[in-house]
């Protein structure tokens, strides 16, 4: 448990493109969280990206929380798998979100969708979208981009990981030493990596002592989907 093991682990994720990347074109991003946990001998992270995947993926599977780990006692390779697509989002039975379950497009008269069980209200009418500064893809086209960040920020608890869900994938049950909503994260689409970033130099030195104090940012911190254009633009 060193910085420089960790930092070594983050860079080869990216470099195997199995680090976040809030720009990813296949993803239009809506919100993250970043989950660090700890004992003597082992650390654990989970980042959440939680997004819209373009039109290749079609129904309620596009709204997905891919959950990154990484860690000293994973039994598995760094990054998501198969098990950390998460679907928080479904239709309802009497209102539904598509016309058609292989549609992109959601219907623009849906007025409720589904949460974890939840039935919650959406208001997809052009003032509505408009305070809150968000615009459709294709008009007048309901995206689902749009539905997911109207979501945001009242929706967040219900839309990111369940404290199950975490616990599940923190099978040594280690404490929480750090949770971050927002941070300063590196362009990888750049040649960014890791180990370059203010962000992740910190964590790890937290990581290494137990120490949560370390991780004093001096950058701004840049993961609102709104700094990262080109995700989804592929």
């Amino acid at each position: 448990m060193t910085p420089d093991l960790i930092l070594d682990q983050f860079d080869l994720a990216a470099k195997n493109f199995a680090f976040p990347m809030l720009d990813n074109g296949y993803v239009y991003p809506a919100d993250v969280r970043l989950s660090i946990f700890r004992d003597q001998v082992r650390w654990l992270i989970i980042v959440e990206v939680l997004g819209v995947y373009v039109p290749k993926v079609s129904g309620c599977d596009v709204f997905q929380n891919c959950l990154h780990l990484f860690g000293n006692d994973l039994h598995r390779e760094p990054g998501p798998a198969n098990e950390d697509f998460l679907y928080p989002i479904n239709s309802l039975p009497d209102d539904p979100l598509f016309e058609d379950e292989y549609d992109w497009y959601v219907r623009p008269q849906v007025q409720a969708l589904s949460i974890r069980g939840h039935r919650i209200a959406l208001d997809l009418s052009a003032d509505a979208l408009a305070q809150r500064g968000l615009e459709l893809i294709e008009p007048p086209n309901v995206d689902p981009v749009v539905v997911m960040r109207s979501l945001l920020p009242e929706q967040r608890h219900l839309l990111l990981a369940s404290p199950e869900e975490i616990a599940a994938r923190n099978k040594h049950d280690l404490p929480l030493l750090i949770s971050l909503d927002e941070w300063f994260h590196p362009d990888l689409a750049a040649g960014e990596l890791p180990s370059n970033c203010e962000t992740f130099q910190m964590l790890a030195q937290s990581i290494t002592t137990g120490d949560a104090a370390a991780y004093r940012p001096t950058r701004n911190p840049n993961t609102h989907w709104r700094n990262w254009p080109e995700g989804g633009t592929l």
